[in-house]
């Protein structure tokens, strides 16, 4: 993949990661300035999930009749426009429509990105490509979430306006018209789930996601209730385990190129577990507030793991599991953070935390057995 492609890729991402984290931070604001009920604001959230998880589904058999270079400009366009709208809704139903477009437009960039790299690029580089481009999506969100608490909410959104605004540009100008196009073939999500390698993929996928958000959508009440934290010490906590990903995302890819993606995704959930040990055993504020970086790491290094692992399928598998990825990752993280709060209504931090950590340390132990099946042929 030729350098300024790869820039127009990573702009992509970054683009993308803006303003999603910061959504939640400003629910309050917006509710405020419309003059409406926390609780009607904050569907801004799930109105962007929702989408995103349905409509991640069909770029990637779009790329089967359509041109990427042709996706990605229709798709950075509408991005475009739905974030202007965003910014300036005069009505909060008005920014429920434009949150949902966001969201129908935005699913598209992550699956024809790792098909650009997965049909582009040599195996032992995809990890590094990988690793750049989400490492600088955790880049994005620190900016926009720290920004969040400075400057007016409308502006929070212009930003990735104008950024997809000149994705748009940059993909009719310089991006190579990546013709993947194929004839007879149509979707085949089932036909990829049949597959054992594929379906022991998702599984994956679909449980470190559930596990991860029944802790993360948590981490702040607990620090809040355990330790009577003001909000600027708990920003300032995730903050920490944002740096920390930032780092290990980037590090994560060239250390998939090195020893394989298996190994790094099995540190990665090994680490997160041993941080949630930490959680389990241990009420000194100090060493908790100092060890959450290990959990920004673990999810970082599981993340670019399975990501890199995505692009080593064959075509006729790796076009599917790319839409499915995203599509699953937004879906599963919803219902564990819905059952995050289940548990902790019923059993309290202590026994979510086992069986959220006890569900991911067992997931490292069996992960080199479930991916490494046969299959996907």
């Amino acid at each position: 993949m030729p350098r300024k492609h790869f820039w127009v890729f990573c702009l992509l991402f970054f683009t993308l990661s803006f303003g999603v984290a910061a959504t939640a931070a400003l629910v309050p604001s917006i509710a405020e300035y419309f003059g409406r009920p926390k609780e009607e604001a904050i569907r801004l959230t799930w109105l962007y999930m929702l989408p995103y998880g349905i409509f991640a589904l069909f770029w990637a058999p779009l790329t089967r009749v359509v041109r990427i270079k042709t996706l990605l400009t229709c798709a950075t366009a509408g991005f475009s426009v739905a974030a202007f709208l965003f910014s300036f809704a005069p009505t909060l139903p008005h920014a429920f429509l434009y949150r949902f477009l966001m969201g129908s437009f935005g699913c598209s960039f992550v699956p024809l990105s790792l098909i650009a790299v997965g049909k582009t690029v040599d195996s032992g580089k995809k990890g590094k490509y990988i690793g750049t481009f989400f490492s600088l999506s955790w880049v994005s969100t620190l900016i926009s979430v720290f920004l969040s608490g400075f400057i007016p909410w409308r502006m929070i959104y212009l930003v990735p306006a104008v950024l997809a605004l000149c994705a748009c540009l940059l993909v009719r100008l310089w991006l190579e018209d990546l013709d993947f196009r194929q004839k007879g073939v149509g979707v085949s999500y089932l036909r990829t789930l049949r597959d054992p390698a594929a379906f022991s993929f998702f599984l994956v996928i679909m449980a470190g996601s559930f596990l991860y958000h029944g802790v993360q959508q948590r981490l702040g009440m607990f620090f809040a209730d355990a330790f009577s934290l003001r909000q600027v010490v708990i920003s300032s906590i995730y903050t920490l385990a944002t740096l920390s990903a930032i780092v290990f995302e980037f590090t994560g890819g060239h250390l998939c190129s090195r020893f394989g993606n298996i190994p790094v995704t099995r540190v990665g959930f090994f680490v997160m577990s041993g941080f949630i040990l930490l959680l389990l055993c241990s009420r000194q504020m100090p060493v908790l507030i100092w060890s959450i970086p290990l959990w920004g790491a673990g999810w970082a290094l599981t993340h670019v793991g399975i990501s890199s692992r995505l692009t080593d399928f064959p075509d006729q598998v790796m076009r599917d599991a790319s839409s499915l990825n995203s599509s699953l990752r937004f879906t599963f993280g919803g219902l564990g953070a819905f059952a995050g709060g289940l548990l902790l209504n019923i059993v309290g931090f202590g026994f979510l935390f086992l069986i959220m950590g006890t569900g991911i340390v067992l997931l490292g132990a069996v992960l080199p057995k479930m991916l490494g099946r046969r299959g996907a042929t």
